[in-house]
C-alpha cells in the first residue's frame, strides 16, 4: 500500500503543476483582469465537459477494482458511451457561441480550450483502469510526463508574452500528447483490440453510470459555477481575484485522490468480500483525509498576507482579507471528501448524489441572495462555504446510516 501511495503522490503532484501552479503563474503574468477572462472561458468549457466525463473515472476505478475480470468489457463499453456523450456535448457547446458576444466569450480561446478539456477527459478515462488494476507505475509515468509537458508548453508560451489564446493552443497540444500516452499505457495492460461491445450494452452502462455521472458533475460544479457567478455579478477584476484564491483551494483539494485513489479500491475489495476490518480501514482513510485538509488550510488562516504576496504578487494584495474564508472552504471540502470517499467505495455512490443536490440548492439560494442584496465578494465566498458545509454534513449523515447496517457493498446498485 505504501508503494501505491508513493506513485499516487507523484501523479497528483504532476496534476498540481497544471491545475494550480500553472494558473498561479498565469495570474502573476496577466493580472486580475486578463486572468479573470481566461478562467471564465476555461470554466465554461469545463462545465460543458461534465457531459463527457459523466463519472467514468470513478466508476471504472470502483467497478474494475471489485471485478478485475470484467476490465476489458467495462472499458470497451465505457468508450462507446463516452463517444456518444461527446456528440451530445458538441451540440450543447454551440449554445454559448450563439448566445454570448465575442468580448464575453472569445471565440478562438473558447474552441481551443474546449478541445483541450476534451482530450484531457479521454486521457483521464484511460488512467482510471490503470489505478484500479494496480498499475500505479504506468499511470504515474504517463500523468507526470503529460502534465509536465503542459506546464512547460503553456507556461513557456505565457512567460514569453503569449496571449491567452496562444496559451490555450499550447494546452491543446499538450493534452493531445497526454491522451496518446495514456492510451498507449492502457493498451499494454488491457487487450483493447480484442473486445467489441455487444449491441444494447451502452444504455445499460449509462444507467449504471448515472449516480457516478451526477455526483461527479456536481462535485466538479463547485470548481466552476462560482467563477461564472462571480463574473456575472462582480465583473472581470473581481473574478480574477476570486479565481486566484479558488485555485489555492482547488490545488489543495486535488490532493484528496492521494488518499481516495488508493483507499477506494482497498475499501471496495474489503466491502465486496465483507471483510471484518472494513470499518477500521474506512475510519483510517477518513482521518487521513481530514489531516491532509487541516495541514493545507493552515497557511490561509495563519499567513494570509504572505500567501497572497508570495503566490500571486502585489496586484492581488486585496485577496489577503478573503483567504481565511477560502481556508474554511478547504477544510469543509476535505470533511465532505472523507465521508464521500467511503460512500463511493462501498457502492453507495447514489447516496452522494443526495448530498450534492442539497448542497447545490443551498448554494443557489445563498448566491442569489448575494446578487439581490448587493453584498460584496466576501459574502459570495461565504455562500460557497455554507454550501460546502451542507454537503459534508449530508454525506456524514448518509454514511452513519449505512454504517448502522454494516459497510458491505450491495450486489448491484439500481
Amino acid at each position: 500500500m505504501r508503494r501505491d501511495f508513493a506513485f499516487t503522490a507523484v501523479s497528483i503532484a504532476s496534476r498540481l503543476l497544471v491545475s494550480t501552479f500553472l494558473f498561479i503563474l498565469l495570474a502573476r503574468l496577466w493580472g486580475p483582469g486578463q486572468f479573470g477572462v481566461f478562467t471564465y472561458v476555461f470554466s465554461v468549457c469545463a462545465l460543458l465537459m461534465l457531459i463527457v466525463d459523466f463519472g467514468f473515472s470513478t466508476f471504472l476505478i470502483r467497478e474494475i477494482a471489485a471485478e478485475p475480470e470484467r476490465a476489458v468489457t467495462l472499458i470497451a463499453q465505457g468508450l462507446r458511451a463516452k463517444l456518444l456523450l461527446t456528440g451530445v456535448m458538441t451540440v450543447v457547446a454551440l449554445g454559448p457561441l450563439l448566445i454570448l458576444d465575442a468580448d464575453v466569450l472569445p471565440r478562438g480561446m473558447y474552441v481551443l480550450l474546449l478541445l483541450s478539456t476534451l482530450a484531457l477527459s479521454f486521457a483521464e478515462f484511460c488512467s482510471g483502469p490503470l489505478r484500479a488494476l494496480g498499475r500505479y507505475d504506468l499511470e504515474t509515468m504517463t500523468t507526470a510526463v503529460g502534465n509536465g509537458f503542459q506546464f512547460a508548453a503553456a507556461g513557456g508560451v505565457a512567460w514569453l508574452g503569449g496571449t491567452p489564446t496562444e496559451v490555450a493552443g499550447a494546452m491543446l497540444l499538450s493534452r493531445c500528447v497526454f491522451f496518446a500516452a495514456t492510451w498507449w499505457a492502457l493498451a499494454r495492460v488491457v487487450p483493447l483490440r480484442s473486445t467489441r461491445p455487444v449491441d444494447g450494452d451502452t444504455r445499460g452502462l449509462l444507467r449504471q453510470l448515472w449516480p457516478y455521472g451526477v455526483d461527479g458533475a456536481m462535485t466538479a460544479f463547485w470548481n466552476l459555477i462560482d467563477i461564472v457567478a462571480i463574473r456575472s455579478i462582480f465583473g472581470d477584476n473581481a473574478v480574477g481575484l476570486y479565481a486566484a484564491g479558488q485555485k489555492y483551494v482547488q490545488g489543495a483539494a486535488a490532493l484528496t485522490p492521494l488518499v481516495g485513489n488508493v483507499m477506494i479500491p482497498q475499501l471496495a475489495q474489503r466491502s465486496q468480500r465483507r471483510a471484518p476490518d472494513t470499518r477500521r480501514v474506512a475510519c483510517l482513510a477518513g482521518l487521513l483525509m481530514l489531516g491532509v485538509g487541516a495541514l493545507l488550510a493552515a497557511p490561509l488562516f495563519l499567513f494570509p498576507q504572505w500567501v497572497s504576496a508570495f503566490l500571486f504578487g502585489p496586484d492581488y494584495a486585496s485577496l489577503a482579507r478573503w483567504l481565511p474564508l477560502f481556508g474554511a472552504i478547504l477544510l469543509a471540502r476535505f470533511f465532505s471528501a472523507a465521508f464521500g470517499m467511503v460512500l463511493t467505495a462501498i457502492g453507495l455512490q447514489s447516496k452522494r448524489v443526495i448530498g450534492q443536490v442539497i448542497a447545490l440548492a443551498c448554494y443557489g439560494v445563498a448566491i442569489l441572495g448575494v446578487a439581490v442584496s448587493g453584498w460584496g465578494v466576501a459574502a459570495a465566498i461565504a455562500a460557497m462555504l455554507f454550501a460546502t458545509l451542507a454537503l459534508g454534513i449530508a454525506h456524514a449523515i448518509l454514511l452513519l446510516k449505512a454504517a448502522s447496517r454494516g459497510l458491505a457493498a450491495p450486489q448491484r446498485e439500481a
